[in-house]
């Protein structure tokens, strides 16, 4: 009887350490399955952590890891973690930020402007200028500048000027004027496209431009008709004036290759009888018919009122050939310098 008392002694022994050891055996199994094993990139770092934590704060509070509010952190520090997670985190540094003019300075952690943007909740319309670009990598001391840009248009209504239009009237006195059509200013309208940058206008464009009156142009006439005084104190009205070179000739051989008795002796060449007062000229200076006054520039006695009627093969261009009677005046008035007045 004492046997078996003993026999039943030892095998409850051996159920309790079977117990105690199935049971430690499943807390081990429950501790190697609850604890996890983490990779925390921070500050140049890489730490490999092993954990019971179920967050990322909770991990990052044990390791004494402090984040403040503007770091980013991978996952984000409400995430659970599993067995392999890596935490990355990024840390702030200060920007400044210029919108629309006005200047902050800002903590961020984000890594392009184009990130900046969309964390801060700013809204970017398709006018916007923003620099630097949208995909420029961010670092401390960045200036980044948001230029709000805004098109507006504008229509005036404009005068259009006139012009004043000169026309040279040859019987009108010189110094004279008459305005023989009064001018009227114009009327448009002007559309203008506006392009403001922060406030400020940069740009005016002429987009389109309705002329509702046109202009009439003044006209004006100038006078060109002027007047001189004769050597004999006649006034009379000229148009024109030249200075030339004068020279003499007479109806003789010498001058024209011609004797008395030869057909056409004394004839000009616009079939007109020579005579004191017919001038040769080149017809196209001075047309045949057209009536002068030849004045005397050397202080000599003026030649006097004359009329073109002849030609001569060596008068040409600015010159101008005086008749004399006699071949001895024809030589002492010899060449000087004349001003000949085309008469009116």
């Amino acid at each position: 009887m004492k046997s078996n008392l003993s026999n039943k002694g030892f095998l409850n022994v051996k159920i309790l350490i079977a117990s105690i050891t199935l049971f430690c055996l499943i807390m081990g199994v429950t501790y190697i399955s609850l604890q996890k094993t983490v990779v925390i990139v921070h500050d140049g770092q890489e730490v490999e952590v092993k954990t019971f934590s179920n967050t990322v704060e909770s991990i990052l509070e044990k390791q004494g890891i402090e984040v403040e509010v503007e770091d980013k952190v991978i996952p984000k520090l409400q995430d659970k973690i599993t067995d392999g997670t890596v935490i990355t985190i990024h840390r702030s540094f200060e920007i400044h930020l210029v919108d629309g003019g006005e200047e902050k300075v800002v903590k961020t952690a984000e890594a392009t402007v184009e990130d900046l943007i969309k964390s801060l909740d700013i809204e970017v319309k398709n006018l916007d200028k923003v620099e630097p670009s949208l995909g420029t990598l961010l670092s401390g001391g960045e200036v980044v500048t948001i230029t709000r840009v805004v098109e507006d248009y504008l229509v005036e209504e404009q005068k259009i000027p006139f012009e004043s239009v000169i026309k040279y009237n040859d019987t009108l006195e010189q110094g004279k004027t008459k305005v023989v059509q009064e001018g009227k200013a114009g009327l448009k309208e002007v559309k203008y496209k506006l392009t403001y940058e922060d406030g400020i206008e940069v740009e005016r464009e002429v987009v389109d431009v309705v002329v509702h009156e046109k202009a009439v142009n003044e006209v004006v006439e100038k006078g060109t008709l002027t007047f001189l005084v004769t050597s004999r104190g006649d006034v009379a009205r000229y148009k024109k004036v030249f200075t030339m070179e004068a020279s003499a000739y007479d109806a003789g051989v010498e001058s024209t290759g011609k004797k008395p008795g030869d057909k056409y002796y004394g004839i000009t060449s616009s079939g007109t009888q020579v005579r004191p007062g017919v001038v040769a000229v080149d017809p196209k200076v001075i047309p045949l018919g057209t009536k002068l006054y030849i004045e005397s520039l050397d202080g000599t006695t003026s030649y006097g009122y004359a009329s073109a009627e002849d030609t001569g093969s060596a008068i040409k261009g600015n010159r101008v050939d005086l008749y004399f009677e006699n071949r001895s005046a024809a030589l002492r008035y010899g060449k000087r310098k004349v001003r000949v007045y085309i008469l009116e």
